[in-house]
């Protein structure tokens, strides 16, 4: 029959090692009775013969079969040696020893486990099984060593309640030439950083040529003593982040001090994103606009926006002047560059940039490295690391809320790990952590005879 060949293609069986096969429907589940064929196996203990004692049956959930639920009710034999009188139970070719699911089931929620919006509680439902035992083969199973560092490091950082001694964020690794996770500390700190990379052999941190970080000081002290060769590059999105908050506080600043309701203060609330971003087509179509009662196109209202004040203006075209530098700039270009930009914009003298003016200054060398571009012609950036926080971020959304970092580490790298692979093993390992024990509960001596004197007393008035 079609289905029995299917069966037996899923039960790590070959078609000549099954003495009996069937299969019957009972209460929406498939079972399948199977009876193997005897390979008369010799006493492990004193390689006697041995003979058939008797069989006991034995369970396995199975891969679901066109949608039905199947388990495989296995007649296990029992043999005895006829020497020394010891007896063992038959092979098992479908499941590790005292496992109740198959290989194939283990194999697949191995596999299950790889996926990035998986819960623990998904793979339960679609194996039945319980979401602490797809816990337990996760710890078991996925086991996340410490990796090798790349060439290209990349560190960032994630805010997460799983952040251990006192810190509020994750610090992640990544691979930038590899384009995946490479390791996920406890947190961000200069301790735990320089924890780390002294567990790390030299020879291996002298490998590191480049590295990738946010303005995070500790970051940065921490690569320049750890990582001897290493290049820092600063994330340019985060430079261009500070100059856009500059700008923003400008802007807010000049529409607070136009009078409510005024076309200033309309401009500069409403239309605020024409000043911000580059995604709107200026010379569009001219449509009415009710404020000024005419037809006017982006353009219109961008021109008019920038008129409001000269130093918004001034503000504009600096940060659109530095804008235009991080798009187009070389890497041996960008050091006289910069040097200029940094004279501009102290001539403005315009207090919102002021941070961002001390910025460039304290961050000049890793601005300028952020411009080398060492692989596939790709920019040194911490776009990899953002890529990777959010899938970290889905799967703790997912998932609800982790609390036990060693177990999301553990699955966060081999999710987004292409290198690490699962091992199938009868072992099982818990990562669960330990609560805080129960103290000795003692009832005072004073408290038993109070109680067994109002008792006594009840009695008597009862009575």
């Amino acid at each position: 029959m079609a289905i029995n060949d299917y069966i037996i293609s899923t039960l790590n069986l070959r078609e000549d090692s099954i003495e009996s096969l069937s299969v019957k429907k009972t209460n929406n589940i498939l079972h399948i009775s199977v009876k193997l064929v005897s390979t008369h196996p010799s006493c492990p203990c004193c390689e006697g013969k041995t003979s058939i004692k008797g069989y006991s049956n034995h369970t396995y959930n199975h891969l679901d079969i066109a949608g039905t639920p199947s388990v495989i009710d296995w007649k296990r034999r029992r043999f005895i040696c006829a020497d020394c009188g010891k007896t063992f139970s038959e092979a098992s070719p479908f499941g590790p020893e005292n496992f109740h699911q198959t290989y194939a089931v283990l194999n697949t929620i191995a596999l299950e486990l790889h996926k990035v919006r998986n819960t623990f509680k998904d793979i339960a439902d679609r194996y039945h099984i319980s979401p602490s035992l797809v816990q337990l083969y996760a710890d078991s199973f996925i086991r996340a060593p410490r990796l090798s560092l790349p060439e290209n490091l990349g560190i960032d950082e994630i805010s997460s309640n799983m952040a251990k001694y006192g810190g509020s964020y994750l610090c992640v690794f990544v691979d930038n030439n590899g384009r995946m996770l490479n390791e996920i500390l406890p947190n961000r700190s200069k301790h735990t950083l320089s924890k780390h990379f002294e567990s790390i052999p030299k020879s291996e941190r002298e490998r590191v040529r480049y590295v990738t970080i946010d303005m995070w000081e500790p970051y940065k002290l921490a690569c320049k003593k750890y990582l001897p060769n290493c290049e820092i590059a600063v994330d340019p999105f985060h430079v261009i982040e500070h100059l856009t908050e500059g700008f923003t506080r400008i802007r807010v600043d000049t529409m607070n001090q136009c009078v409510y309701g005024s076309p200033g203060y309309y401009l500069l609330k409403t239309w605020h994103k024409l000043l911000e971003t580059d995604k709107y087509d200026l010379d569009n179509e001219p449509k009415y606009n009710s404020k000024f009662r005419q037809e006017m196109n982006y353009r219109d209202l961008y021109e008019l926006s920038l008129n409001i004040s000269p130093d918004l203006k001034l503000a504009y075209e600096l940060k659109e002047r530095y804008r235009e530098f991080n798009r187009s700039c070389t890497f041996e270009e960008a050091p006289a560059q910069l040097d200029q930009l940094i004279e501009i914009f102290e001539e403005a003298n315009l207090y919102c940039y002021e941070k961002f003016v001390l910025l460039l200054k304290h961050w000049k060398p890793e601005i300028i490295n952020s411009f080398r571009r060492p692989f596939d012609s790709r920019r040194q950036s911490n776009a990899l690391a953002e890529n990777i926080n959010q899938k970290l971020k889905l799967l703790i959304n997912v998932s609800n809320g982790y609390t036990n970092f060693e177990r999301f580490r553990a699955r966060a790298i081999y999710c987004l790990n292409d290198r690490l692979f699962y091992g199938l093993t009868s072992s099982l390992y818990s990562k669960k952590r330990e609560g805080k024990k129960r103290g000795r509960y003692q009832k005072k001596i004073k408290d038993i005879f109070d109680s067994s004197d109002k008792a006594d007393d009840d009695f008597h008035d009862h009575n």
